[in-house]
């Protein structure tokens, strides 16, 4: 890859995805390209150039996946779904139990944020059908999307976050593949939207995880994520963000607040 290549690679993630790289990701973005180059049988990195240029072609789709795609697994950092166990979904529907409760899974990948939020929910309310719980999950790639949507995993992703009993109650063995089950399945929709320029209409929230995505993104574009971020909370609605991540809070919608040792963030009524 040329210095030149690289340099319109950076500016085609930045205004496709928001992502902020530099020179210093060569190794990154020829790893993740290479595959791609095979794929499609294309000769250069040119050459996969002009056709990332077309809009919506397969080959941009395909990019954009490589670069948006990163580790994840179920139940990543256990605090943010004990926060959602103990105390978000208790207090929404510890008064009325026939609240609507939405919650979104941001920036999801393939899909094990917004399932293993389906197992909390499956464990604190029993039986799905006599609640109205639904998670929403949305990534920027089709790819994804289309992955995570099957509800399909390995064994090696299933080992990752889960112990032998929650692998037995939640997903159904499908060859030497493990499908989540039906009823886990039926709460969670998933979607394409970009954080930075959602299509409107969004739906409200009531809680939101956007984990692990704003450390990608540089400092102008971090305070655009929060503003698009709160419009898509219902008043009171809450932000739970990854825990190293830092909230940009220059528009004063949020106010910081913890439970049990949980950091989140609550919309400014």
């Amino acid at each position: 890859m040329t210095d030149r290549e690289l340099d319109s690679f950076i500016g085609h993630v930045k205004v496709h995805t928001g992502i902020n790289l530099d020179v210093s990701k060569r190794y990154l973005l020829e790893s993740r390209l290479g595959p791609i180059l095979h794929k499609f049988s294309l000769n250069s990195y040119a050459e996969l150039l002009r056709c990332v240029s077309v809009s919506g072609s397969i080959e941009n789709q395909a990019l954009i996946s490589a670069i948006t795609t990163n580790e994840t697994y179920f139940f990543r950092d256990d605090h943010p779904f004990d926060l959602l166990k103990y105390k978000l979904i208790p207090d929404l529907l510890g008064e009325n139990e026939n609240a609507v409760v939405e919650i979104a899974s941001a920036a999801c990948s393939s899909g094990q944020e917004a399932y293993s939020m389906a197992m909390v929910l499956k464990e604190i309310l029993f039986d799905l059908t006599k609640f109205k719980v639904q998670i929403k999950a949305f990534d920027i790639s089709d790819e994804i999307i289309s992955a995570a949507s099957k509800g399909e995993y390995s064994n090696f992703e299933v080992q990752r976050g889960l112990s032998t009993e929650k692998i037995r109650c939640y997903f159904d063995c499908v060859g030497d593949r493990y499908q989540i089950k039906p009823e886990l399945r039926s709460i969670i929709s998933f979607s394409k939207q970009n954080l930075l320029n959602p299509v409107e209409p969004v739906a409200k929230f009531n809680i939101i995880f956007c984990r692990n995505v704003v450390n990608y993104f540089e400092e102008s574009d971090r305070a655009i994520l929060f503003k698009n971020l709160a419009s898509m909370l219902l008043p009171k609605g809450v932000l739970v963000i990854g825990a190293t991540e830092f909230l940009n809070n220059q528009f004063g919608h949020f106010v910081k607040k913890v439970d049990r040792g949980s950091v989140y963030y609550e919309k400014v009524a």
